[in-house]
């Protein structure tokens, strides 16, 4: 009785000690990110211009996304509507028993 005790206490004791390994890695299933990128791109997209920080970043429907030097990067999206749909003129609701959606901040569609 005495021996299966042991083994039992043994086995526990070495199960412990395995999971206690495996976890002093940090997070399991994650490669740490390569050294200089830092999963940003290196220059901005064609078309966009580079800032200082996102407070630079333009406003209203517009890109901004960091460089992997810490800069910022931002420019003019110009959302349209999509296909079936059309743009609501600013200032006016939508009319009644219509439907109507928000693309971004300056443009709704009501569906045709």
């Amino acid at each position: 009785m005495k021996s299966t005790s042991c083994k039992s206490l043994l086995v526990i004791a070495a199960c412990v000690l395995i999971g206690a390994c495996a976890s002093s890695g940090g997070s399991l299933g994650k490669a740490p990110r390569p050294s200089g990128n830092g999963g940003h791109p290196e220059v901005c997209k064609s078309g966009d211009t580079q800032v200082g920080s996102a407070s630079q970043c333009l406003q209203d429907d517009a890109a901004c996304y960091e460089l992997n030097n810490g800069k910022w990067c931002t420019g003019e999206r110009g959302n349209t509507c999509p296909a079936g749909s059309s743009a609501l003129p600013a200032g006016i609701p939508c009319a009644p028993g219509k439907r109507c959606f928000r693309v971004g901040e300056s443009l709704e569609c009501t569906i045709n």
